[in-house]
């Protein structure tokens, strides 16, 4: 076997020490300092920060739209129904108003012909109504949702007329639906 030398162990360590250094050299001039290290922390978190606000952006503002969307579709549901029934209300004072002027102008109806009344197509009644001639004058039958009127026959009341006057408590006799 071969002898180790003083002097070749003497080179192998003086090498060993030499990259070490040259190692530890190396490591110390990569190094960030502090200053540089919280610079490169301060930047990262700026970036990470804006990245982040921007997607939390998206997503409120995407909860927001769709809770807005539910909201408004409630209140709209909310507001239609409240203005149906006010319409509702109005459209039946209206009918009242109505079935009153109807039952006024019922009222002052003919239910004979006078001897100076023209029968050529219709008589007239109060209010500038002209009421068609009834079964008793042509001896046809009235028109369709018409009777003749039950005092006589001598005109044809829309049948809307006689149920508004009863509906307005106007004392009028209701007629059959018979000619």
């Amino acid at each position: 076997m071969r002898t180790i030398r003083p002097f070749s162990l003497l080179v192998a360590a003086l090498a060993v020490c030499m990259f070490a250094a040259v190692g530890f050299r190396v490591g110390r001039s990569e190094r960030a300092s502090a200053a540089d290290a919280a610079g490169r922390w301060d930047s990262a978190a700026a970036a990470t920060f804006s990245h982040s606000r921007a997607r939390a952006y998206r997503y409120a503002w995407r909860a927001g739209y769709q809770r807005g969307w539910s909201d408004g579709v409630k209140s709209g549901d909310l507001a239609g129904t409240r203005a149906g029934r006010s319409a509702a209300g109005a459209e039946v004072a209206l009918r009242v108003v109505a079935a009153h002027a109807v039952a006024a102008v019922l009222a002052s109806t003919p239910r004979k012909l006078t001897p100076g009344v023209a029968t050529a197509r219709c008589v007239p009644v109060g209010g500038g109504l002209c009421e068609v001639l009834g079964p008793r004058v042509t001896g046809k039958r009235c028109p369709h949702a018409s009777v003749p009127y039950p005092e006589g026959g001598v005109v044809c009341v829309p049948r809307v007329l006689l149920l508004a006057a009863q509906l307005t408590g106007t004392p009028t006799v209701v007629p059959s639906s018979r000619p």
